[in-house]
């Protein structure tokens, strides 16, 4: 598939995004599903994040845009409408251009890990949690998914203290019968949702002993090679959810936000 002047674009914007996951996965996506469109990783400064949301505006030539870090928030406050769960966390990851150039906001980033749990056969229901980097857009995202997913305790951790009771507000707020702490314990499922393991010197977000006590760990951590985290539960024979695996998992939810959907297969049957 070439492109031409009609190809849409859908970038995804972050600082830095040299080891990005997307484009890879999605441009394989749009060839399969013969969509006349390419993502492409784009560095930008913070302060250029309303501009380039402006340019977006103005052609329609952009299907959207995907939103990561740190730029997660700064998007929510630059859309014209917004999902119930994007209102809820206060962030946004996907970006739809509707006609006459608004911009719809959503955040998948939770129903991508709960659907990558799902996927290995873990159970959110009924069992505990840990976010660590719950402040940020895409930890608040994923408090939010376990919660409306039936999490029976939910552990919220963040070096921000502004931005962990912020979290904590969000989730009391929107999910007030799920107990909630802000100190550190014993969580099923340990989810890392901070930078750390970009960086191969990068510290280790959980102690082996808390992975040992665990039965799941998420990292939302996407580098060339596995982060030490991933490498350690491994070790630890832990149930596993890789920053590549919860990508694999957003392609269904971010790119049904657009309207876009598999195209079916010669037998009949729908591929989602």
């Amino acid at each position: 598939m070439e492109i031409t002047g009609k190809t849409w674009s859908f970038p995804i914007i972050g600082h830095p995004v040299d080891e990005v996951f997307s484009p890879p996965a999605y441009n394989r996506w749009f060839r399969e599903n013969d969509v006349d469109c390419r993502m492409l990783a784009l560095d930008l400064a913070p302060q250029a994040v309303a501009r380039f949301l402006s340019l977006i505006r103005a052609s329609p030539s952009f299907i959207g845009c995907s939103v990561t870090h740190p730029f997660k928030q700064a998007a929510f406050a630059q859309v014209d409408s917004l999902t119930a769960r994007a209102s809820r966390v206060g962030a946004v990851n996907t970006i739809r251009r509707d006609g006459g150039g608004k911009l719809s906001g959503d955040a998948t980033d939770g129903r991508a890990m709960v659907e990558a749990i799902e996927a290995l056969g873990g159970s959110i229901c009924g069992n505990s949690a840990l976010v660590l980097g719950a402040g940020g857009g895409a930890g608040r995202a994923i408090a939010d998914a376990l919660c409306e997913s039936g999490v029976a305790r939910l552990c919220l951790l963040d070096t921000d203290p502004g931005r962990l009771r912020a979290a904590e507000r969000n989730v009391l707020g929107n999910w007030p019968d799920v107990p909630t702490s802000t100190t550190r314990e014993e969580a099923a499922i340990l989810i890392n949702a901070t930078t750390l393991g970009k960086a191969g010197d990068d510290s280790m977000p959980f102690a082996s002993d808390q992975i040992l006590g665990a039965d799941m760990v998420c990292d939302v951590v996407t580098r060339r090679g596995r982060t030490r985290l991933v490498e350690r539960a491994l070790e630890l024979d832990r149930m596993v959810i890789s920053g590549p695996d919860m990508g694999m998992a957003q392609l269904g939810p971010q790119l049904g936000f657009l309207g876009l959907k598999p195209r079916r297969r010669t037998s009949g049957i729908d591929d989602g």
